[in-house]
């Protein structure tokens, strides 16, 4: 099982070096538009879509810097066992239910449309928002590990859906880009 988390942890970091080379490049290309273009800038559908893409990949990131930063420290403080698995799994909590909130406020305060990248995003984020709140409720007030073999496994594989939703839009503009060059 640990070979699966060492690759799956690669994995994840390829994806997210991905992603933050496609943060920087469009960008360079958008500059603050991106982020403060007004509805000016939404004139199609695609636009829309890039916005979304944009804004769920830096939400993305950002969240998973911050809540990784705010596990390992807690993982990594002297306290109580029981005390430590309450604070982890609610702070997990507390970040993925920030995490959709401000998706969905920064889509909202944009004014772009929700593409299926944020939709699948806030799924797969609410997903594991219920099963650190489960983990909480059984290991943190019931003493009880029903789950625990569950949760790792299905923690990796959510967060490597979660970004190879986000790299998918990159990727196929990228695939898009080197198709028309060739013809």
């Amino acid at each position: 099982m640990n070979e699966f988390y060492v690759v799956t942890g690669w994995a994840l970091r390829l994806l997210q070096l991905m992603v933050v080379v496609y943060l920087l490049y469009y960008f360079k290309q958008h500059r603050f538009s991106l982020f403060f273009g007004g509805s000016a800038s939404l004139k199609t559908p695609e636009d829309h879509k890039l916005h979304s893409c944009f804004l769920t990949a830096v939400a993305c990131l950002t969240f998973y810097i911050i809540s990784s930063q705010v596990a390992d420290f807690i993982l990594l403080s002297e306290m109580e066992r029981l005390a430590k698995i309450k604070i982890y799994y609610f702070t997990l909590v507390c970040t993925g239910t920030a995490f959709a909130a401000t998706l969905y406020l920064l889509h909202i305060i944009r004014g772009c449309q929700f593409f299926p990248a944020a939709r699948y995003s806030i799924y797969l984020v609410l997903f594991l928002v219920l099963l650190n709140a489960a983990q909480l409720m059984l290991r943190g007030y019931f003493n009880n590990d029903l789950l625990f073999e569950v949760y790792g496994p299905a923690t990796v594989v959510t967060n490597l859906l979660e970004w190879l939703i986000v790299i998918k839009y990159p990727f196929y503009k990228f695939m898009e880009s080197r198709i028309r060059q060739e013809a």
